[in-house]
């Protein structure tokens, strides 16, 4: 008896020895823990395709969080639904020494609707568990199993997909049968996959090792770019009882419009008379789009509808007509039924959307790229987009969200790649026009009108869009000067090529400049400042500037009877790769005109040039800020 006791515990000595030799924090190399909020210890994800409806997706990892700002990559977030069953999920905790100190299993975790703030129908449900452990550093392990009832869209790899998390060892394999035909798209990973087989079954292994924490680098391309992904796509699929084949773009969009778009294009036929009668006598097709465009905005308003196949698959354009709401495939697909009745031929588009530009990959067909739908009219050497989700947006402007970058057409013969017009720096303007009155007591009050174009034109137009109250909140947070009042407000849209819109209204800014020992100290410069960008040392990824465009300012300050400038008028002008800077301030009699001019080039640089960058920014900066002294004479 006493032999069996001693023999379970020295099982139990050398468990814990095990576990401590496992997790301890020491054990971790002193290159992974610099600059790190949490270190992956280990991470293994198989996904196993039994069949095209039965995915099995299995995950093990064990992250070390050394401080509050790791704890997003300890918390363990699974999304399911009616296609994602959750299998099993588990974990275990332990100290710095890596001793445990706790466990958990399904039953812990929280479960909820996961309906976003913006949808109004979505069958998504989320579980998710933090360990409540305050005490750094910690190691927590995940065990969880998922199968996914479809292979139409197979998760993707991304081993450092965070940012100051470093990465000791990832691998991510992938299991299907001999006969099964796959793409594969491995970006930013050199090395050729392992195979093998297991049990009569093709395997395909990838993986990293020690790679170290990377900071956000301001100015950075989008990190997809220069960040580990590998995806694959079954050139045969299934997808909620719809099947399909396709190996390019145009294979995946021929499927895509004959399964879940070509049937829901009919319109009731009241509908059909409204629409002829709208452009009766309209004599181009682009009129003809202008002015269904504009009916499309004055009858619909956008939800959120992600319920089943319908995260893919429109809402019929007779519901849309009915309800009076959809989504951004909803509003697409009743658009483009409008446009039918009216012979106007359209696309039905998708494009990865959001302020970064991020384009459709041509080199790898798959379903999970793009996040937002619009719709192109390819007229002969006048090819229109339109954004049919807003009420605001004039007809043929995309904006900031969808501009300038690679789009996944899907048309009846089949998908095309095609590409959103871009507004440079010499169209993307805003330019300010500004006559104040500066009184005995520093108090400024006077007139605005600011015109914001192409690139620009949205920078207000959610202000021009409100009233009352709000309008003025908004304002406020536009142009963030302490006490600033506004009146008169108003807003117009010129008709022409490129979209304008113009802001003007009267303010009154009381003792922005006072008098102080005699003299004034006015910052010239009111309302459009540059911020400074700061410095990085080391820097790794090249200089990104995502969007160019040209500030004009041109300010008039009328003086109380003699005032004059006692500091030296200005002129100062910058030249970089970067962009040009011009600003001066000259005394006209009564007068002092300030002008101010900024143009910010867009495109990539080396990250040897950041530095440089810094200093023409922070340049501009400073000479934003420079003071005018007025003295009364």
């Amino acid at each position: 008896m006493k032999t069996i006791f001693i023999g379970i515990a020295l099982l139990a000595m050398a468990s814990q020895v095990q576990a401590q030799s496992e997790y301890a924090v020491s054990d971790i190399p002193v290159a992974m823990k610099s600059r790190a909020d949490a270190v992956v210890r280990g991470e293994a994800i198989t996904v196993d395709m039994v069949t095209p409806t039965k995915v099995r997706y299995h995950v093990k990892q064990a992250i070390t969080v050394f401080n509050r700002g790791g704890e997003d990559k300890a918390r363990l977030v699974i999304y399911y639904d009616k296609q994602t069953v959750i299998k099993q999920m588990s974990g275990r905790v332990f100290d710095a020494d890596g001793f445990q100190i706790g466990k958990f299993t399904q039953r812990d975790f929280k479960d909820e609707s996961a309906v976003s703030n913006f949808s109004l129908y979505e069958d998504t449900r989320v579980k998710y568990f933090l360990p409540a452990v305050t005490a750094y550093p910690y190691t927590v392990t995940y065990e969880y199993e998922l199968e996914l009832k479809q292979n139409l869209i197979i998760p993707a790899w991304r081993p450092d997909a965070y940012w100051d998390v470093a990465v000791q060892h990832s691998q991510y394999t992938f299991v299907c049968k001999e006969s099964d035909e796959l793409r594969v798209s491995a970006t930013n990973y050199t090395e050729e996959p392992v195979s093998g087989s297991l049990d009569g079954r093709k395997t395909m292994t990838w993986t990293v090792a020690n790679l170290p924490a990377q900071r956000y680098e301001p100015y950075s391309p989008d990190p997809h770019t220069y960040k580990t992904t590998v995806r694959i796509a079954p050139v045969d699929f299934s997808y909620y009882k719809q099947e399909g084949h396709y190996s390019n773009w145009e294979e995946l969009g021929k499927w895509k419009y004959q399964a879940l778009l070509a049937g829901g294009l009919k319109l009731p036929e009241t509908t059909v008379q409204t629409v002829r009668q709208l452009v009766q006598g309209v004599a181009s097709d682009k009129e003809k789009a202008k002015v269904l465009y504009e009916y499309l905005q004055r009858k619909t308003r956008y939800v959120s509808v992600q319920i089943g196949i319908g995260g893919f698959k429109p809402m019929a354009a007779s519901e849309v007509d009915r309800l009076g709401y959809g989504d951004c495939k909803g509003l697409v697909n009743y658009m483009q039924a409008l446009l039918a009745v009216a012979n106007v031929p359209s696309y039905y588009c998708i494009v990865e959307a959001g302020n970064a530009k991020r384009d459709i990959r041509p080199d790898f067909a798959s379903m999970e790229q793009g996040n937002h739908i619009i719709l192109c009219l390819p007229f002969e050497n006048d090819t229109t987009w339109l954004e049919c989700t807003s009420q605001r947006l004039p007809f043929g402007y995309l904006g900031s969200f969808t501009d300038d970058r690679t789009v996944w057409a899907c048309t009846p013969t089949g998908g095309r790649l095609l590409r959103t017009p871009g507004y440079g720096a010499d169209v993307s303007t805003q330019h300010r026009r500004v006559d104040l009155v500066l009184d005995e007591d520093g108090t400024l009050s006077g007139h605005m009108e600011t015109v914001f174009t192409a690139g620009q034109y949205d920078n207000h137009l959610e202000i021009a869009e409100s009233n009352g109250g709000e309008q003025v909140k908004l304002l406020k947070g536009a142009y963030d000067v302490d006490h600033i009042d506004f009146s008169g407000i108003g807003y117009q849209k010129p008709i022409g090529e490129i979209p304008a819109l113009v802001e003007a209204f009267e303010l009154r800014l009381p003792k922005y400049a006072p008098e102080s020992g005699g003299q004034v100290f006015l910052t010239a410069n009111i309302f459009n400042r540059q911020p400074t960008v700061p410095t990085v040392k080391d820097r790794r990824l090249p200089l990104y500037i995502n969007r160019g465009y040209t500030d004009e300012d041109r300010i008039t300050y009328t003086l109380p009877d003699g005032f004059m400038a006692v500091t030296d008028a200005w002129n100062e002008e910058i030249e970089s790769p970067f962009g040009q800077y011009q600003t001066s301030v000259v005394q006209a009699g009564n007068q002092l005109r300030y002008y101010r001019k900024l143009v910010l080039n867009e495109g990539m640089f080396p990250a040897a040039r950041y530095s440089e960058f810094c200093a023409f920014i922070n340049r501009v900066h400073t000479l934003d800020n420079r003071k005018a002294v007025l003295a009364k004479q």
